[in-house]
């Protein structure tokens, strides 16, 4: 007998072996019993999620003479489907056959009675592929369906669905399943092949399958080619090109001791060894979120990839900030390089951005110690006056309060160009207040208020709220405190998002849309190096001053009694 691959040799039999969707198959089941069985049904979701084996369950329990919960598997329609020659069960693949003939020959047969089941199943897999005359041809039977024909439409891509087919169709959507279910069939499946297996391998193998349990099963085969006796930690790691946590620990913390050659040192020879680097990227990202959230908690409960006494050991050697501005610059590179072939450069570079990290982030401790001989060696008092020379006025040398957790930080220190006084008197904006806005700003304000850019693409095709996205795609958030934030971007997004009219607009968009309360003021990236040389240089009466922001108030409606006081003067407006 020929091999049969495992995601096929333990596709689901029963309702009961369906895993990870059971709001589905609960549905489905009280739908057979209640006798309240749609005409059209859509199962939509990612790949490997059970859409086409829910799709055969559900065709063979509806036509199932002796159905309780599930098919009986004795009756002559569970036979017929089981040996795999139910001429009522009709599978139809459109990423195959996708053209209108195709789907005009299926349905020249859908008024024909079924032949020995009680109903005529249609199940067709991939129906985005269709094209729009195929679509058109089977809207018409959609739309008026003989009382015998069910059809079943599964799909990975349901936003190419015409609306027209949606509307007609009961919509079940699959979601993708967590590493715990996933696991726990794996090691279903290995017991009943026999084999051993290494708990650390299978999360890995969990989290390579990114929710699919298909996928799992099909990376289990293949480890199963390898080594067919054992599913090891090490096996994974070698046929998959992946790095261990340890190795990806001990980078991080290479790069933030100093030793940048090192870590690049470190990087290559994992490159030479066929790590995937692009995964390797991704698995360095999950191993700062575990930091992060095991510092929040202290738990080891949402852990996924290093364990307690990893996640402590890292955080003894590294400083939570240092963390999120990894974090931040890791991220930024797998989006801007995900499509770039040389991808090891762009890491390497990524690695040397965060070196630099820990030569002007002091940690928590370290700052305060900071501000604390600053203060005692230099007091800075509201009654200070600068002094002042003929017309210019001379920035003080004294220390400036270093605590802050602000992004000004992230900015590149080479020397701003020189700014010529008179456009710092006449024109740009007002550093004064600009700089008193970063004294205030913090990096948990920053971090919460960076929802804006995240959420933002949910408005891309919303006509109202389009020109918001277009306002601040390109621009970055600079800084942001208990009432303002600073963008930057280039001359036209910052004078657009200044301009008065747009500015109210921006706020109230974000104060209805986002929950962020806050006004929100741009500059240009030659007026951001100006602002970072006056932040590091600022005059004494910019320090430790309260801020005031001013912000919008919304306009009272206009009503009928308003207008007719205008026209008539004050008098009395009776309905």
């Amino acid at each position: 007998m020929a091999h049969q691959v495992l995601y096929r040799t333990y596709r689901p039999k029963k309702f009961s072996e369906v895993v990870g969707q059971d709001y589905v198959i609960k549905t489905l089941q009280n739908a057979i019993k209640l006798n309240k069985i749609a005409h059209a049904y859509l199962f939509a979701g990612p790949r490997g999620t059970g859409k086409t084996s829910t799709a055969k369950l559900f065709a063979k329990a509806i036509n199932c003479q002796n159905y309780h919960d599930d098919a009986c598997d004795e009756c002559p329609s569970c036979k017929a489907y089981n040996a795999g020659n139910n001429p009522d069960i009709i599978e139809f693949d459109a990423a195959s056959y996708n053209k209108v003939d195709n789907i005009r020959e299926i349905l020249a047969q859908v008024p024909y009675a079924p032949l020995q089941s009680k109903y005529k199943v249609y199940i067709v897999d991939e129906v985005h592929m269709l094209t729009a005359h195929a679509f058109n041809a089977l809207l018409k039977t959609l739309e008026e369906p003989p009382a015998h024909v069910i059809f079943i439409l599964a799909t990975t891509d349901p936003q190419k669905v015409l609306p027209t087919i949606l509307s007609r169709c009961q919509r079940f959507n699959f979601n993708k399943l967590n590493t715990y279910t996933i696991r726990k069939r794996m090691i279903e499946v290995l017991n009943n092949e026999g084999i051993k297996y290494e708990e650390k391998a299978l999360d890995v193998i969990a989290r390579l399958a990114d929710g699919g349990m298909r996928d799992a099963l099909s990376i289990l085969e293949q480890l199963l080619a390898y080594r067919n006796d054992y599913v090891g930690l090490e096996e994974v790691e070698k046929v998959f090109g992946l790095s261990s946590a340890s190795k990806i620990s001990e980078l991080l913390i290479t790069i933030h001791t100093g030793k940048t050659s090192e870590a690049i040192r470190q990087l290559r020879e994992l490159y030479l060894y066929g790590i995937d680097i692009k995964r390797l990227a991704i698995d360095m990202l999950e191993i700062i979120k575990d930091c992060l959230l095991y510092s929040d908690s202290g738990s080891d409960e949402l852990l996924s990839i290093i364990d307690r006494l990893d996640a402590q050991f890292i955080l003894q050697k590294l400083d939570i900030n240092s963390l999120l501005e990894d974090s931040k610059i890791i991220q930024d590179t797998i989006l801007r390089e995900r499509n770039n072939a040389s991808f090891i450069s762009a890491l390497e570079l990524c690695l040397i951005r965060m070196g630099r990290i820990d030569t002007h982030l002091p940690t928590n401790e370290e700052a305060n110690q900071a501000e604390l001989e600053s203060s005692a060696a230099n007091p800075i008092t509201k009654e200070e006056k600068p002094p002042v020379k003929e017309e210019t006025a001379v920035k003080t040398e004294e220390a400036v309060p270093d605590n802050k957790e602000i992004e000004v930080l992230e900015m590149d220190y080479s020397p701003a160009e020189p700014i010529i006084e008179e456009e710092i008197i006449n024109t740009g904006p007002d550093y004064g207040f600009l700089v008193n806005i970063l004294f205030h700003a913090s990096k948990p304000e920053k971090i919460s208020d960076s929802v804006i850019y995240n959420r933002m693409e949910m408005y891309k095709m919303e006509p109202s709220e389009r020109k918001f996205y277009s306002l601040l795609n390109g621009t970055e958030l600079f800084a942001s405190a208990h009432d303002a934030m600073i963008i930057v971007g280039d001359d036209i997004h910052a004078s657009n998002i200044n301009d008065p009219i747009m500015n109210k607009e921006l706020y109230f968009f974000i104060n209805d849309k986002l929950g962020i309360d806050k006004m929100v003021y741009a500059i240009s990236h030659k007026e951001k190096a100006e602002l970072i040389r006056r932040y590091r240089n600022p005059f004494p009466e910019d320090i430790n001053q309260e801020l005031v922001v001013n912000k919008y108030t919304r306009e009272k409606p206009i009503t009928t009694e308003d207008r007719l006081r205008d026209l008539f003067g004050d008098i009395k407006v009776e309905e």
